[in-house]
């Protein structure tokens, strides 16, 4: 006769648990993430330099988004979706008149969404001396880093 106490009383409460689970989730409409997870990442790519028409080529180990021109004051994006392993890089080259830079435009260990200057937006601004990200505590494009060696 014990048993079927037990067994009793363990269907109420899984019943109750059930019962606050789907009443959680019905008033809390956000999913947690897990870190599992890999949300879309994007790149914005802002011509800074006041003038001059901006090339630019960016690629990675597996995508190239060929060669193409930015007018002065234009913007440019690419999405994609960082590794889970870590290690993501998409470089860029970049020339107006007759200057030619490089520069890590994603660099998962640096831009990672929970890094200090970390972001799934990432803004850019290409200037004469190098480029500025978009500082999400300032709202400034005040994380500068000058152009690759």
């Amino acid at each position: 006769m014990g048993s079927l106490l037990e067994f009793a009383a363990l269907l109420i409460i899984t019943n109750i648990c059930v019962n606050v689970v789907l009443i959680y989730g019905a008033q809390n409409t956000r999913v947690p993430t897990t870190g599992f997870d890999n949300p879309k990442t994007t790149v914005f790519i802002h011509n800074d330099l006041g003038g001059p028409l901006l090339w630019y080529h960016c690629k990675s180990k597996n995508d190239d988004f060929g060669v193409s021109t930015m007018p002065p004051n234009g913007m440019w994006s690419f999405d994609f979706k960082p590794s889970i392993f870590g290690g993501t890089l998409f470089f860029c080259s970049f020339g107006w008149e007759h200057e030619m830079h490089y520069f890590d435009i994603y660099k998962q260990s640096r831009d990672r969404e929970f890094a200090k200057f970390g972001c799934k937006n990432c803004h850019w601004k290409i200037h004469k001396n190098g480029a500025c990200k978009l500082n999400k505590d300032t709202n400034l494009y005040d994380v500068c880093h000058p152009w690759n060696s």
